[in-house]
């Protein structure tokens, strides 16, 4: 109610004794609270997505879980940025490794996956949700070869986002000076 009474005042509307101010102020609330309304609806799809996915999936996948799971802090970061779709450009950076070191880290949790039985490496799923990594990774491709990007990626729900250096904007944002006003 209050998002709308601030656009009538926005849009000079103020007057609510015109027949015609009431009318379009009843229909950006009607329509403000359908929008609320879908809103609330795909947060509680989202919300409740993981609650709805098969149980036939949890056999397959507790397997590299409770593998991760046993490994110590630094082997379990690489192998989750992993099973997440990252490439080794993105995990060196993201850990700020070496080749070399990532490398060893790699080469350690393969063989503690081969020590407690597992099967191909390639047989671990890395996440069961409905994204399309392929198409996501093809994606960023594009935007991650500009000038200044050092690291292209996605959120959990597949949105895109770049970390560049320099800025885009020559100045600094928040650190910019305010002029001294000429008030005296």
């Amino acid at each position: 109610m209050q998002a709308v009474l601030l656009s009538a005042i926005e849009a000079g509307r103020s007057d609510l004794s015109c027949p015609d101010n009431r009318r379009w102020l009843q229909g950006a609330i009607r329509k403000r609270a359908a929008f609320e309304a879908r809103s609330a609806i795909r947060r509680r799809q989202r919300e409740t997505r993981w609650q709805t996915e098969p149980e036939a999936s949890a056999t397959r996948g507790d397997m590299p879980n409770t593998f991760v799971a046993t490994l110590p802090a630094a082997l379990r970061t690489t192998a989750l940025l992993a099973l997440t779709g990252h490439t080794r450009r993105e995990i060196a950076w993201l850990l700020r490794l070496s080749d070399p070191a990532l490398r060893q880290r790699i080469a350690e949790i393969r063989r503690r996956w081969r020590d407690i039985g597992g099967d191909r490496l390639e047989e671990i799923p890395g996440l069961d949700g409905l994204l399309h990594f392929g198409s996501i990774r093809r994606a960023l491709l594009g935007p991650s070869r500009r000038d200044g990007v050092l690291l292209a990626s996605h959120d959990p729900d597949g949105h895109l986002f770049l970390v560049s250096i320099p800025s885009q904007i020559g100045m600094a944002r928040q650190q910019s000076q305010r002029k001294p006003s000429n008030q005296e």
